[in-house]
């Protein structure tokens, strides 16, 4: 097979999974440790680039936004699930279920929860999917796990963070996300959940959460 081809690009989709863990872990070292990140972030970005470089490609990541039922159902099930996993995580911060307001924040909330779908859910498991089938719903989940654990592990930061509740969370939720992605053909529904999820978590906050580098 051309090395370019098919099987180039399932490597590459592996090779990014411990990039991004590494990226994660020394983002919010000073510098010049952050720089660590920055270097491992260039070949990620262009193996990413490389595999997405047309319509296409990138057609085939994502999967399309059809307006036929079974479609309507999954986004409604993500939507549903986005809102449960949010109630679920604000009643374990003693918040309240709802946020009392929505702040400019909120934006950008949905966009960082918006794209660690399209990465890992999309990227990761849509381009392993083409090889591993349904197992790659389990390695797109253990991926975004081990990228959010990374995020939170490191030394650089001061606050403390209960790992093993959220490498369970993160791994289950993520799962169900996956297999969301999986049967609908589509990331959308996943990426409407996990926008909506950082909406009513976040979108109150008037700056950004500590781990936001």
């Amino acid at each position: 097979m051309n090395f370019w081809g098919q099987k180039d690009q399932v490597t590459g989709a592996v090779v990014c999974i411990p990039g991004l863990m590494v990226f994660s872990f020394f983002i919010h070292y000073p510098w010049p440790l952050r720089l660590i990140s920055f270097a491992v972030l260039l070949p990620v970005t262009f193996m990413i680039s490389r595999d997405l470089a047309s319509w296409a490609d990138l057609k085939k990541v994502t999967g399309a936004f059809r307006y036929d039922r079974n479609f309507l159902l999954f986004m409604l099930a993500g939507i549903g699930y986005g809102i449960f996993l949010a109630l679920f995580y604000r009643w374990y911060l003693e918040t309240g279920f709802f946020p009392q307001t929505l702040r400019w924040f909120a934006v950008t909330a949905a966009l960082i929860g918006s794209m660690e779908e399209l990465v890992f859910r999309g990227y990761v498991q849509g381009q392993l999917a083409r090889r591993t089938g349904l197992f790659s719903v389990v390695i797109g989940s253990l991926s975004h796990t081990g990228y959010k654990c990374c995020l939170f592990l490191s030394p650089a930061l001061a606050p403390s963070v209960d790992i093993g509740f959220l490498a369970i969370c993160t791994l289950l939720a993520g799962v169900l996300l996956g297999a969301i992605r999986h049967f609908s053909g589509s990331v959308w529904p996943a990426v409407v959940a996990h926008a909506l999820f950082d909406i009513l978590v976040y979108g109150e906050n008037v700056n950004p959460p500590w781990w936001v580098w």
